[in-house]
């Protein structure tokens, strides 16, 4: 029996290379979106890549799972953004949404928002204006996803928070 030479060696490891690459990415793609018995999450990003100086959108779709009708409080979902170092600065806005103020800073008024009601089996829908939450002044990749609290879980003592998907968006330096 003879040695298999040092080129065939070469084409069998990247063959091999090749199909743990194609697995790994179908099992990625496949990934069903997070979700718990009452309700699904998903985020999305508007566009892959956003010119310095726009706005970059998530939008988050909660889906109703359960058999009745439910409330999607603003305190029960939250958005995430990182970059390629660490979180980016947060807006005043962000620190408002997640109770994280500076001292000096005020509350905003929270009566004007409106619940969404979402009936069973439909999907609600909200958009965010990443730059209102963060400031993205810096070119780089950045990273979102959101969390979504569970209805079922709101009034228990430890509430369960499910995780969305992660997408990416980059702000490529401006050309001169």
């Amino acid at each position: 029996m003879t040695t298999p030479s040092f080129a065939s060696r070469l084409v069998l490891i990247g063959l091999i290379g090749v199909c743990g690459t194609f697995f790994r990415a179908g099992a990625f793609s496949q990934t069903p979106a997070p979700q718990s018995e009452t309700i699904a999450v998903n985020l999305s990003i508007e566009k892959a890549q956003v010119t310095m100086g726009r706005s970059p959108w998530a939008v988050l779709t909660v889906k109703n799972l359960s058999n009745h009708e439910m409330a999607l409080h603003a305190w029960m979902y939250r958005v995430q953004v990182e970059g390629e170092k660490k979180e980016p600065p947060t807006t005043e806005a962000q620190r408002q949404l997640t109770g994280k103020l500076r001292p000096g800073e005020a509350a905003l008024r929270g009566d004007e928002y409106v619940v969404p009601m979402i009936p069973p089996g439909k999907s609600y829908t909200q958009k965010f204006k990443l730059d209102y939450l963060y400031d993205l002044s810096v070119p780089g990749k950045y990273t979102v996803y959101a969390e979504v609290m569970d209805p079922s879980t709101q009034k228990s003592s430890s509430p369960k928070w499910l995780h969305t998907n992660t997408v990416q968006f980059t702000m490529p330096a401006a050309s001169h």
